[in-house]
């Protein structure tokens, strides 16, 4: 087997329990928040909605360019979110830098407040974008797009691996949701509260805290879900085959389970062909398509004669 999914390690700030009485006292403690979240040398880290405050700049500007060197120090992308100024309009914008710490793109906040709106900020495009990645491909959502699943389902099927998502507040349910229903990652940021990441299940896997005030963890972007039927007795014999460089993890009462891989040359979907494993969006759409057949065969026997 010559393929591979690699572990991404992922770094997530919150700004829980810090002084907001001045915006570059803010700025400095956030950061310093940053640098002890690096000590597992991150691919990437993602810091609250606007936490620099409300003030708007260029982007480049003063904050991305500091973070820039951040992420050229540390060979990290960052997501920045800030208020950016361009072409005398107000953005609330997530700045995209890469590992030399260049910008490579920016999403603006698509689903605004009221407050925002009259406060002057303009709504981004309704097609959300996605972003290339050396290691994979990413969106973002900002706050109050949570409310909008159809952008976490377009993203998904854009594919985004992970979206991340800067905010004012946790979203917690809503975020465990669309982790779920869309099978991607979702990183949280937070200004307040805990910062999360999400699992393809909606599972918490990191989280902060009192004693941590970021959260971090290593996502394997090759992860699939799968229904248990027609795959328990194939999903065993991988287990028998190949041990812990395939990762099998049960959700009892879903009836589901995913798989990563652990090793080197080794992919999820080359085990998949291997062990002939259909995942479960496969599964449901097969069950769906047999059952419109069925109805076709039968005609519909929901409606009245």
């Amino acid at each position: 087997m010559q393929g591979s999914d690699r572990a991404v390690h992922v770094a997530a700030v919150t700004q829980d329990r810090l002084d907001r009485g001045s915006s570059v006292t803010l700025v400095e403690e956030t950061l310093e928040r940053l640098d002890r979240a690096a000590y597992r040398e991150p691919d990437i880290a993602c810091l609250p909605e606007t936490f620099a405050g409300y003030d708007a700049e260029p982007a480049p500007g003063p904050i991305t360019e500091r973070l820039s060197g951040w992420a050229r120090d540390r060979s990290c992308y960052v997501i920045c979110p800030i208020r950016t100024q361009v072409a005398g309009r107000t953005f609330n914008s997530a700045i995209i830098l890469d590992r030399r710490g260049e910008i490579v793109g920016r999403y603006d906040k698509i689903h605004l407040t009221e407050g925002e709106l009259a406060g002057g900020v303009t709504a981004g495009d309704a097609d959300p974008p996605v972003f290339q990645t050396d290691f994979g491909t990413i969106g973002v959502q900002i706050c109050f797009d949570v409310n909008w699943p159809e952008s976490w389902r377009l993203l998904k099927e854009k594919g985004a691996d992970i979206v991340f998502y800067p905010s004012a507040f946790p979203a917690h349910r809503q975020l465990s949701s669309l982790a779920w229903m869309n099978e991607l990652y979702i990183v949280s940021t937070t200004k307040t509260r805990a910062s999360r990441v999400y699992d393809i299940t909606g599972e918490v896997v990191a989280e902060s805290g009192y004693f941590q005030p970021w959260a971090d963890a290593a996502l394997h972007l090759g992860k699939r879900l799968f229904e248990i039927d027609y795959n328990t007795d194939k999903v065993r014999k991988l287990q028998q085959k190949y041990g812990g460089r395939a990762l099998v993890q049960w959700c009892h009462d879903e009836s589901w389970f995913t798989l990563a891989s652990q090793g080197p040359g080794l992919s999820v979907e080359e085990l998949m062909d291997e062990f002939g494993l259909v995942p479960l969006r496969t599964y449901l759409a097969r069950c769906e398509k047999a059952l419109d057949d069925a109805r076709a065969r039968s005609g519909d026997p929901g409606k009245e004669t």
